[in-house]
């Protein structure tokens, strides 16, 4: 479906004045609440969770009110925001005191970061009036890292310019719910987050991605983080799944933005004598002869936030090499992720996922379509990085049968091991194992991956490697590294390996990924 974005109704901001005889609000104090330092963080990492890859990729956080569970100590509070899931929380002046003394501060920081949580807004009714209690509310913030001040009141210009020169922003909540300081959102708050999808799809429509440079000038490097405004959502304890499903909409506009600017790796940046040793190891012919002319789409797309393989570069060639040499398909290199959308995906026999990493599918439109045409009868191939594609999106880790992979960086000796001698992906290896290096993803027990599922053609010879540091992953030392499924009516093939650029020049290794593509084409 197409998302129509709604204007904003923004309500004019009143130049209304504090009055200097106004008393300071008197919040209440902590009693510390939850007793001795012994709460830890329950919840799963941020980055399984839309809610936290909006952070990286947008600059968002959401957060729940530190009242929002009634009369409760302010550590409390905050254990039960854990619980439910959100890493952020909007700290409210009823039950954490801004003149909190140094001692009772320190305990509250220690605390929060035993329980992994951030405060980037304090809610205050008003802004003290006098210079010694702004000073100790603004000393307050800082210490706590709090982003902005959020209160009822406006403030005058003398008044807002102690929290302007502190880089702290103070903003007031109008009529709609949106945090202002003057003419600048700086968030919002989510009264319904199941229908908030508009409203965040029209703040990300209004900070455009500019054009990413990272293809041109790094070297297996983390892509670079959004320079957009950050912004910050309240919203209710229980909401965080819905905030989840109105934020991929946000997220999904930005991605598919950026994958419109990114050009597809080339292999200019390959060494002549690499090129040299990949073009030798490509098969001269196809493991079979095509059922019919047979179109491959090749992505490499890695957004912002994620870690952009220099590989990328190699396996593009292999794959133009395979195609010209065997005929098995005509390669498509084109990152636009508007391809996926469905029925638009059609057109293509089967996609090639290159090394993306980050959150590519963050679009519902694209997961869904991809999942669809597979589904339906397509295939997706996906090389090396593509496993950790999209962690927050535990269908898209189903669908290509693992997600992330603790591993040592840049490689590590190890041994594998075919399971199936007998599949036309691997028979050319006469069933010999054989040693390599390369970075193994070790999939913990929760990752999707699972040999009830997958067809596991590869994997680490647990009796000839070095697992010690890997074994409170798994229990059955088992590491998958190469397999093919089953989705519906349509064909998955994954491989773990591919992180150097020998893995491009061993002729095994490149006649495999020939068997693989051959059978997410519907050819094997």
């Amino acid at each position: 479906m197409k998302h129509t974005v709604h204007a904003l109704a923004l309500a004019v901001l009143v130049t209304a004045t504090v009055s200097t005889q106004t008393p300071p609000q008197t919040p209440v104090k902590i009693d510390g609440g939850g007793g001795a330092r012994t709460a830890k963080q329950t919840r799963p990492p941020d980055n399984r969770r839309p809610r936290g890859t909006a952070v990286g990729l947008l600059g968002w956080r959401a957060g729940i009110r530190s009242d929002a569970f009634g009369a409760m100590p302010f550590l409390d509070a905050a254990a039960r925001i854990d619980a439910a899931g959100v890493a952020f929380v909007e700290a409210v002046s009823t039950n954490l005191d801004y003149r909190l003394g140094a001692d009772e501060l320190a305990n509250i920081k220690a605390r929060l970061t035993d329980l992994g949580l951030r405060v980037p807004a304090y809610r205050i009714d008003t802004i003290p009036a006098d210079d010694a209690s702004r000073s100790t509310l603004l000393d307050f913030a800082k210490a706590l890292d709090i982003d902005v001040i959020l209160t009822k009141q406006p403030f005058d210009g003398a008044q807002g310019r102690p929290a302007t020169l502190a880089g702290i922003r103070v903003a007031i909540e109008d009529a709609r719910g949106m945090y202002k300081d003057g003419g600048t959102t700086l968030g919002a708050n989510l009264r319904d987050a199941a229908k908030a999808a508009p409203l965040l799809l029209e703040l990300s429509t209004q900070q455009p991605p500019e054009a990413p440079e990272w293809p041109n000038k790094c070297t297996d490097c983390g892509t670079s983080r959004p320079s957009n405004r950050s912004l910050f959502f309240t919203i209710a304890p229980g909401a965080a799944e819905n905030y989840d499903k109105a934020v991929r909409v946000a997220q999904g506009y930005r991605v598919n933005a950026i994958s419109r600017m990114l050009p597809i790796t080339t292999a200019d940046r390959i060494p002549a004598d690499e090129k040299q040793k990949i073009d030798a190891a490509i098969p001269r012919q196809a493991l079979v002869t095509p059922k019919q002319a047979r179109t491959l789409l090749i992505i490499d797309v890695c957004p912002a936030g994620g870690f952009y393989h220099n590989t990328i570069a190699h396996g593009n060639l292999m794959l133009q090499l395979i195609a010209k040499y065997t005929g098995a398909y005509e390669p498509v290199f084109d990152n636009n992720l508007d391809n996926l959308k469905y029925p638009r995906i059609k057109q293509y026999d089967a996609v090639f996922l290159n090394s993306v990493v980050g959150p590519v599918v963050s679009d519902p439109e694209v997961l869904d379509g991809l999942i669809r045409y597979v589904r339906e009868g397509g295939g997706v191939a996906g090389l090396h990085g593509t496993t950790f594609a999209s962690q927050d999106l535990r269908e898209f880790g189903e669908l290509m049968g693992a997600q992330e992979g603790p591993h040592q960086y840049n490689g590590e000796p190890g041994t594998l091991k075919i399971d199936d001698p007998a599949s036309p992906l691997t028979t050319h290896f006469g069933g010999k194992g054989f040693s390599m290096m390369d970075e193994f993803y070790h999939f913990p027990m929760t990752s999707p991956y699972s040999r009830e599922k997958l067809h596991v053609l590869l994997s680490v010879d647990a009796g000839k490697s070095d697992l010690k540091k890997w074994q409170y992953l798994r229990t059955d030392d088992d590491f998958g590294m190469v397999w093919i499924k089953r989705e519906g009516k349509g064909r998955v093939f994954n491989s773990v390996l591919g992180h150097r650029p020998e893995f491009y020049m061993m002729p095994d290794l490149v006649k495999m990924m020939l068997g693989g593509i051959q059978f997410v084409l519907g050819d094997l």
